[in-house]
């Protein structure tokens, strides 16, 4: 009986520690996992002030400011925000206030005519990256600073007291002062998941329906899922290269493939993601991942359909970007529709809190 009794116990004691090493095991691989790879911006995608051009990664709308200074019910109280960080620029490392550093991402990574929940939003998720950068410690790709203006790393930057009329030439006051404004509103905000700031990773435009990390990168984050994201369906772009073209990029990074006979027999096998994205498709009798043919082909997502002629290929591609996070112009089109900046990085960041950064 005492055996018997002594095997319940350990029963029910591994029935409950079981569950909670799962989880813990699964929150340590996250956080390896965002520490090695994801970048808040891809590195696949160019920089600048149009939808094609922003990355990641790869924004906030309109909203009453009279409700920006009430705090909302999902907004959590936390210490004053740390004044200052720094920023490796053009090479050299500066330190500059956060917000002022807030306002030159956002102005480097979103249209400035976007609604001002939309900016309000791109503010939140730049804030939040560069805290998530903090939290990570030392960056071997620039030690001596906290971020870096290199899309393909961190994310962009555009200096406002001498890039404005360069970026927006007589618009550029108006400009300025609405992402000044964005960033004001949401002073001191980021989104957090388990307290802690997370990898705010944003995209151009995933064509209705965002990916998830799992997809793209490989491995699950609990708040980087797929999502629909209403109003940017008709986001298309076409790719087409000659047949000679597509087999010399092909053959470089894929020496044994076989593209013999006509492009139409080239492109067989097509597996897609729930979101609509190609997971994986077989060239030329070689299994190649759609991350990689986005990259090699510089085409602008993976959710894409083949076409041919006798002596070209083309891909019809839906929305801009790797997909995963927030949408930017998924966020134009919320805050058009009347959603704040809180509602859509809620939307895009699952199970997310946002709160005021912590010292």
């Amino acid at each position: 009986m005492k055996r018997i009794a002594a095997l319940g116990m350990i029963l029910i004691i591994m029935a409950y520690l079981v569950p909670v090493l799962c989880k813990e095991t699964q929150k340590n691989e996250e956080k390896s996992f965002l520490s090695a790879l994801i970048q808040n911006v891809e590195k696949q995608t160019e920089s600048g002030n149009s939808v094609e051009q922003n990355a990641k990664n790869e924004g906030k709308t309109d909203s009453d400011v009279e409700s920006m200074q009430d705090e909302p019910s999902n907004q959590s109280q936390t210490e004053d925000a740390p004044a200052t960080i720094t920023v490796q620029t053009d090479g050299t490392v500066r330190t500059m206030d956060l917000e002022t550093y807030v306002a030159g991402v956002v102005a480097a990574e979103m249209p400035a005519d976007y609604p001002e929940d939309a900016l309000c939003a791109q503010a939140v998720a730049a804030r939040t990256y560069a805290m998530y950068k903090r939290a990570q410690g030392t960056d071997s790709d620039h030690p001596d600073a906290v971020v870096c203006d290199d899309y393909r790393h961190c994310a962009a930057f555009a200096d406002l007291e001498q890039d404005a009329g360069e970026l927006w030439g007589l618009k550029a006051d108006t400009y300025r002062e609405r992402i000044e404004q964005a960033v004001q509103q949401t002073e001191g905000r980021i989104v957090t998941y388990d307290g802690e700031p997370i990898a705010a990773v944003f995209h151009a435009a995933s064509g209705g329906q965002t990916e998830s990390a799992k997809a793209v990168w490989g491995t699950d984050i609990s708040y980087l899922v797929s999502v629909d994201s209403a109003g940017e369906e008709e986001y298309r772009k076409k790719t087409t290269l000659t047949a000679n073209e597509f087999r010399s990029v092909m053959l470089e990074h894929y020496p044994k493939i076989n593209l013999t006979g006509k492009p139409e027999t080239w492109v067989t096998d097509i597996e897609r993601e729930k979101s609509g994205r190609v997971s994986q498709c077989t060239i030329g009798g070689v299994t190649v991942q759609a991350t990689d043919l986005r990259t090699q082909l510089g085409l602008s997502s993976t959710n894409f359909e083949v076409g041919t002629t006798e002596d070209t290929i083309t891909f019809s591609c839906t929305g801009y970007g790797h997909g995963v996070g927030m949408s930017q112009y998924g966020a134009k089109a919320m805050a058009e529709d009347g959603q704040s900046w809180e509602d859509i990085l809620l939307h895009y960041y699952s199970g997310t809190k946002i709160e005021r950064i912590s010292n």
